[in-house]
């Protein structure tokens, strides 16, 4: 076949131990964020430090893998000193690619570190080729990361109006606003999103308990209530806060204490309010669904995508290896013969366990 390129996996890791899961089951490439406000899953407990930088790309490279830095938060004027600083870092670590957003970090990288290939985030949201080339023509990208609103047909339209690589959200959690582009947050909190690096920032976040009922507050504005013996009943990789007041996200915790379950439960776009025309509670927002293109994944393939991306820097190394096993597997699979594809339901079983069985979506993929 000329030109046959097969389409890589992408995978978040939150730390070395992420890293090294990510790349043991099968990952081509593992994308890391620098431990500041210059990504946008600026948590405590994760994204690596200078030192772990160098150590994960090394890791990566021995095994013959890629390994990116994200640097996709908009800055304010008296931040910008920390995607600069980010920057250098990772081509200190010699990182194979950076993933960016804001246009003076691109314009920093093309006059200061040429030769450092940048890919454009899905926080840009680019919808069409055609900023895609102007993006390429400025600042050189060579990959662009499309956001979770289009269809596959729109995907293969893009791919084909320009040579940059194409890379798609094949796996994860879903946004209910346009490429993260949410101000429900910072209307709660008065701190913005995509410059403050954290879209529930950890700071304003209370796990309160009460009685029987434990509270998940942001701000002092309740987004969830749930019942003590619901929250140790409920299936998890890892348990994720630790004490009342502050976020901690690590491989375990102490039991008593809710789970990943209730942690993904912190954000506004996934509190339960009440329906006034009902007066009934619900997750008025956004549904808690998840998505998995296993699929639709030769449909993906078909449209001319580079590359695979799964969500989730935040999430312990299981969910990098588990992921990773999946979706190398299926896409080896495919290839092995396309007629033949066909989502197994041992993968499907896996997915539940990873996401606390939320439902399965293909997103806005198969149409909106």
């Amino acid at each position: 076949m000329d030109n046959f390129r097969k389409v890589q996996l992408r995978v978040p890791a939150g730390n070395l131990k992420a890293v090294e899961a990510a790349i043991e089951n099968g990952a081509d490439a593992v994308y890391v964020g620098f431990d500041s406000a210059s990504n946008l899953r600026n948590y405590s407990g994760i994204n690596l430090s200078h030192d772990d930088l160098v150590k994960g790309a090394d890791l990566a490279h021995r095994a013959n893998k890629e390994f990116y830095v994200v640097i996709n938060s908009y800055p304010q004027a008296s931040e910008l000193k920390d995607s600069f600083e980010a920057v250098k870092y990772a081509y200190e670590a010699k990182a194979d690619a950076i993933i960016v957003s804001d246009m003076a970090v691109m314009e920093f990288v093309k006059s200061n570190f040429p030769e450092l290939e940048m890919h454009l985030s899905v926080q840009v949201g680019c919808t069409n080729a055609e900023v895609i080339n102007f993006y390429r023509d400025e600042f050189g990208i060579t990959c662009a990361v499309l956001p979770r609103v289009l269809t596959v047909d729109e995907v293969a339209e893009i791919a084909k109006g320009t040579d940059v690589d194409i890379e798609v959200f094949v796996m994860g959690s879903l946004c209910t606003a346009y490429s993260g582009r949410c101000n429900a947050s910072q209307y709660i909190t008065g701190e913005s999103t995509n410059s403050r690096g954290v879209c529930t920032s950890p700071k304003f976040l209370e796990f309160t308990p009460e009685e029987n009922l434990l509270f998940v507050k942001l701000n002092n504005v309740t987004l969830n209530e749930f019942d003590f013996g619901k929250v140790n009943a409920s299936p998890s990789l890892s348990k994720c806060v630790s004490r009342c007041g502050s976020e901690v996200v690590s491989e375990s915790g102490p039991d008593g204490w809710p789970n990943s379950f209730i942690v993904n439960k912190r954000h506004v776009c996934k509190g339960q309010f009440v329906n006034k025309k009902t007066g009934k509670k619900d997750y008025l927002l956004h549904s808690h669904v998840i998505l998995d293109t296993l699929p639709i994944l030769p449909e993906l393939i078909k449209a001319g995508v580079t590359a695979f991306k799964v969500e989730g820097r935040q999430r312990p190394s299981a969910y990098s290896a588990g992921t990773a096993r999946i979706l190398r597997e299926a896409i080896d699979l495919y290839y092995s013969n396309p007629k033949t594809y066909q989502v197994k339901e041992n993968w499907l079983k896996e997915i539940d366990g990873m996401f606390e069985e939320m439902d399965h979506s293909v997103g806005a993929y198969m149409g909106r």
